[in-house]
């Protein structure tokens, strides 16, 4: 392999046989951005539309960029699914449960959770996911997060119903579990 194929590989071009997948997903990370840009606009004029599709442009090929950049492999799994249908209920949950902390009745804190540990991209790839679905909760970010022993540190404000952050964990475990039997 040469030092143009080192370099194409980094900044995700594809190779002669891979441009219909290349702009597949360019045009997938375009259209997700200008739709979530649009949608979070107060009005929807051709000039908010220009420019939501200019940035989304932008933002897609970077995206690409760091996707290929990181080894990661995101295998579809069903806890996916079970997490993404948490989070919006988890969302509004600790919304509700921010109310009272907003007044200074209720402490921060900073709480674990097991994820997958190890450095191989189907690892990778479930622990980021993991990560993302704990951080989209306005109640806990994640703050870091150590592949070696796969510990998750968690700045966490409010806890309770639906604990989002135990089932997490308990699904990356089985998942990774069954990939591993696989």
């Amino acid at each position: 392999m040469g030092w143009t194929d080192s370099l194409r590989g980094f900044f995700g071009l594809p190779g002669a046989r891979g441009v219909a997948g290349a702009l597949g997903e360019l045009v997938l990370w375009w259209a997700g951005g200008s739709v979530f840009w649009l949608a979070t606009a107060s009005t929807v004029t051709l000039g908010e539309t220009l420019v939501a599709a200019a940035v989304a442009l932008v933002a897609a090929v970077l995206a690409r960029v760091a996707r290929r950049a990181i080894p990661f492999e995101a295998k579809p799994a069903l806890a996916w699914l079970r997490w993404t249908s948490l989070v919006p209920v988890s969302a509004v949950a600790d919304s509700a449960r921010l109310v009272p902390w907003l007044a200074g009745r209720q402490p921060e804190d900073v709480v674990e959770a097991q994820l997958p540990r190890s450095t191989g991209r189907a690892e990778t790839g479930l622990r980021s996911g993991a990560i993302l679905a704990l951080s989209a909760t306005p109640g806990t970010v994640v703050i870091d997060c150590d592949p070696d022993t796969g510990t998750a540190r968690m700045h966490s404000l409010v806890k309770g119903w639906p604990h989002l952050d135990e089932r997490v964990a308990a699904g990356a475990a089985r998942t990774l579990r069954r990939s591993e039997r696989e």
